[in-house]
């Protein structure tokens, strides 16, 4: 369909779900919520509009939802996930306009010898020794996507090309997953273990390190297998000889430094991770220190990837608040309560329950936040292990994206222009399929780590 059709749909489902009967169980405001929701999921999806013409809209529709104000409308704003993406966005300015970027592109298509699918190997591979070293997947997306952008050009492949495509696909919806993995890499693992109970660092690392890297790399072999043959690349030549670090490199690379510093030690001075983020993007913008300016760094700053987060956790916001969310999580558990007598079935539904329930609630921790007790409940209705289906529950909200706003790394990487949301939805459903696999092929894994399917109860 057009884009203009896709439109005409958006509104025309926000408006039938306004006029209608509130839904059993389901109060005014609650149904005004999922109708914006729908709404705003079918033009992210879509991309009838541009993506920040979209968030305009979910925000104007929020302000006038019955029994919220302007102000809630724009909580997504004072969210510290918006000021931690711009401080992200000063940070990957510099590492490009610094030439960091450069020398790290020059490393990289070297060691891949020019070759395109090296070069997609090599970055497979590396994404879970990345997160080691740069635990958050929205940072490793600022420093990679400017190098690989470079690395690209090095090698005369188009943007619009296929290896671009699979690279920036990787890094959008492969990469996170590696720093899921660690406890400390991201919101998702954090808010999991949280609700379950709590996990050392070493615990969540053993239970959870197989399933996320086998996620990572059998997403890379179907999302090699999807784009198809990678373009010839020009050949690379060998430099004279190795250039010393400019002052500007050096600047940017103690800036990334002190900033990961603080970001591996926020357990001992508690600050939020938006805080150190800022900090880095005062001192890149302030000469004589700095390294990238004022005009710079607005040029690189997307309002369409800020309002577009900014809207996103407001409509999450709103569908826990006004009881939508609860609604959808109580509708899933009275489908998948049929079934407690087949675990296997159990499992399955859940991951499919989650990706549909994501589709609604974008935001990582307020999907897991409703999800996860609702996983248990239907564990302990089904005599299963409810840690088990909690760490499903985390599994499935990561891996599976079906649109770009889902997830802030995924829509920093969309931002660059080499992917539609199209691609997107490709990827994250053959991601459904591989973790269903993934999560039955773990199980007896799980079993070894003292981790039955069946709950002890």
């Amino acid at each position: 369909m057009s884009k203009h059709i896709w439109l005409f749909v958006a509104l025309a489902v926000y408006a039938v779900a306004r006029l209608l009967p509130p839904l059993p169980g389901l109060g005014e405001a609650g149904q005004a919520a999922l109708a914006v929701t729908l709404a705003g999921t079918i033009l992210w999806i879509s991309e009838a509009v541009a993506l920040g013409v979209t968030a305009l809209l979910v925000i104007v529709l929020l302000a006038i939802n019955p029994g919220m104000r302007l102000p809630s409308a724009l909580h997504g704003f004072t969210s510290e996930v918006t000021f931690f993406l711009i401080g992200v966005v000063a940070i990957s300015a510099a590492v490009e306009a610094s030439g960091l970027a450069r020398r790290a592109a020059r490393f990289l298509t070297l060691s891949a010898r020019g070759n395109p699918s090296r070069l997609y190997v090599q970055m497979i591979i590396s994404l879970p020794a990345l997160a080691f070293l740069v635990p958050s997947a929205i940072t490793r997306n600022a420093i990679m996507i400017p190098a690989y952008r470079e690395a690209l050009d090095r090698m005369d492949v188009p943007q619009d090309g296929r290896t671009g495509r699979a690279l920036m696909l990787a890094l959008g919806m492969l990469n996170p997953l590696a720093s899921s993995a660690l406890l400390t890499g991201g919101i998702a693992s954090i808010a999991a273990a949280t609700l379950l109970g709590g996990f050392s660092w070493l615990h969540w690392f053993s239970l959870m390190a197989v399933p996320y890297y086998a996620l990572i790399f059998l997403g890379g072999l179907y999302l090699r297998f999807m784009v198809g043959e990678f373009e010839s690349a020009r050949p690379v030549e060998q430099p004279p000889a190795a250039v010393p670090f400019s002052v500007q490199e050096r600047r940017t690379l103690i800036v990334l430094a002190g900033t990961a510093l603080l970001w591996l030690t926020d357990s001992w001075h508690r600050l939020s991770p938006a805080i150190p983020a800022l900090m880095a993007a005062v001192v890149l913008l302030s000469p004589p220190l700095g390294v990238i300016s004022w005009k710079t760094f607005e040029s690189k700053l997307s309002w369409g990837l800020i309002l577009t987060v900014g809207a996103s956790i407001s409509l999450a916001r709103a569908m826990t608040d006004s009881g939508a969310a609860v609604w959808l999580g109580n509708l899933a558990v009275g489908h998948l309560e049929s079934v407690t007598t087949a675990p296997i079935a159990v499992l399955v539904l859940l991951v499919i329950a989650v990706a549909a329930v994501h589709l609604a609630i974008t935001n990582l921790a307020a999907c897991l936040a409703l999800l996860i007790p609702i996983a248990i409940t239907i564990a302990e209705a089904a005599h299963l292990n409810p840690v088990l289906c909690g760490l499903v529950v985390t599994l499935a909200v990561d891996a599976v994206i079906l649109y770009p706003v889902q997830t802030a790394a995924n829509l920093l990487a969309y931002e660059a222009g080499y992917f539609s949301s199209a691609d997107v939805r490709r990827l994250g459903l053959g991601m459904l399929v591989l973790t269903i696999a993934v999560v039955l092929l773990v199980l007896p894994y799980w079993s070894m780590l003292s981790l039955p399917l069946r709950s002890s109860i």
